[in-house]
């Protein structure tokens, strides 16, 4: 299977989970399913880690040009694109279970879970400022 073939594999995969995210919010179920989503992607992200740990260089964490030498494969960007959604998920369905604790009305949730899916940090940046906002607590 080329990097190609897992990248339309892993972007379908996580499209279900969103869903559960926005839709779903209050199941008992939703959690369980969303660790076993973002398990499977890690299992697919750790697969090709291990692929890639020949060519691996510390150093090249610490200058620029080393990180674009190490995403100039397409395994190496499917392997980076893998750790964003398995990420990005594992926030939002913590942005969605914290929301929950604080009572937060899940239509203001919507736009921060969407933003996660999308811009990652910004996501949970917009869920900081609900937060701050509704419950005037930096915690």
């Amino acid at each position: 299977m080329t990097a190609s073939d897992v990248f339309q594999i892993v972007n379908t995969i996580v499209l279900p989970a969103w869903l559960i995210l926005i839709f779903f919010p209050g199941k008992s179920w939703r959690n369980p399913v969303i660790y076993t989503f973002s398990a499977a992607m890690a299992v697919v992200y750790l697969i090709y880690v291990i692929k890639g740990l020949g060519s691996f260089d510390m150093e090249s964490f610490s200058k620029l040009e080393g990180i674009k030498a190490m995403f100039s494969s397409d395994e190496a960007v499917l392997t980076g694109w893998v750790h964003y959604l398995v990420f990005d998920l594992l926030v939002g369905n913590w942005v969605l279970n914290q929301s929950r604790k604080q009572n937060i009305n899940h239509f203001l949730i919507i736009p921060c879970l969407l933003l996660c899916f999308m811009f990652g940090p910004v996501g949970y940046l917009l869920y900081f400022i609900i937060k701050v906002t509704k419950t005037r607590k930096l915690s």
